[in-house]
């Protein structure tokens, strides 16, 4: 079988799916902040990485360090520096390059004509020189594959006579975008998946930023702004304490009922004709944790019942690593 590390860099953060030597399937995660540091005084290989000429910080510790060194992890570009970064970083992490035979990638469809430029830019960067080493598959439409095999649980393998819907939209909100794509009798098409940018759990950033700056003239970076929202308004700034909670409440919902615009904009039609619509990704949380609000269920029943959302047990974050994993197993198994 052949030995395979799947890496899904989102914009928030970075999933990775493998099986280890005994042949168990592990996921790990880590917060996608980058900052570059030029000329460090020392070196600690435990908090900094260096790849070429330059030194990194990676994870949570990048949040530590002046805001102006953080990448900035907005749009294709951001992501493009990042790659190289995270890859030979986990490739040293789980044993390097030489413990695998292939690194398999995804990209949002939004970005799906920037494939070869990626791939290109690993090769390059990295200096691996079999043309074969990374794969790149597309973010969102590559979740089909997880919820045919394994339902709504990618830590177990669902029975053959599980209940799974055949006729879906699959709506993979990450930091960043939101991808989209109709499944018809059981068959992703390509021609039915849209990734839009810009419409991701970023939002919910930005308006924080706009907040803080406007109420307590705070500058905050799009990473720490995360941070503030996945810590439900609490954090602490020049020693003390803040908490705005109720401001993030009030975006998240705000900014859950434009998705559901979106879907209805851009696949409108297609949800005359499914049976459901199963949210991926760390959108799958945020909808989830708002599922029960009386403010919430009334936006979700302008399009459609609330139960016609479907959400994965655990884990949604994974479902495009373990796909990417399962995929080119797969294949390669052929």
């Amino acid at each position: 079988m052949s030995r395979l590390l799947a890496i899904d860099l989102g914009y928030s953060s970075v999933k990775v799916a493998y099986y280890n030597e005994s042949g168990v399937l592990q996921f790990d995660k880590y917060i996608s902040a980058v900052a570059r540091i030029d000329n460090p005084m020392e070196a600690d290989d435990d908090v900094m990485f260096r790849l070429g000429a330059d030194y990194y910080i990676l994870g949570t510790p990048a949040l530590k360090v002046p805001r102006s060194l953080l990448l900035g992890l907005e749009n294709y570009e951001d992501l493009k520096v990042a790659y190289p970064v995270w890859i030979s970083y986990l490739l040293k992490k789980y044993g390097g390059k030489e413990q695998f035979d292939k690194v398999v990638i995804g990209l949002s469809m939004a970005f799906s004509d920037k494939a070869d430029d990626l791939l290109s830019s690993l090769y390059e960067n990295l200096m691996i020189t079999d043309p074969g080493y990374f794969v790149c598959l597309p973010q969102g439409l590559s979740c089909k594959l997880a919820y045919s095999e394994c339902g709504l649980d990618i830590r177990e393998i669902s029975k053959h006579n599980d209940f799974r819907m055949r006729n879906y939209l699959i709506l993979d909100g990450g930091f960043l975008t939101c991808d989209i794509c109709n499944v018809a009798n059981s068959t992703a098409s390509a021609g039915a998946a849209v990734g839009i940018p810009n419409t991701g759990i970023i939002c919910i950033s930005y308006d924080v930023i706009d907040y803080l700056f406007k109420t307590y003239e705070m500058k905050v970076s799009v990473k720490e702004a995360q941070t503030i929202v996945d810590n439900q308004g609490k954090f602490t700034r020049r020693g003390k304490e803040y908490n705005i909670g109720p401001k993030i409440d009030e975006f998240t919902k705000i900014y859950l009922g434009n998705v559901l615009k979106l879907l209805e904009e851009k696949f409108g039609e297609a949800i005359d004709a499914v049976e459901g619509v199963l949210v991926c990704g760390g959108l799958s949380y945020f909808f989830k944790k708002y599922i029960d609000d009386p403010d919430m269920q009334k936006e979700i029943e302008k399009h459609f019942p609330v139960d016609f959302l479907k959400f994965p047990s655990v884990d949604s974050e994974y479902f495009n690593a373990y796909s990417y994993l399962r995929i080119v197993q797969k294949l390669s198994e052929q």
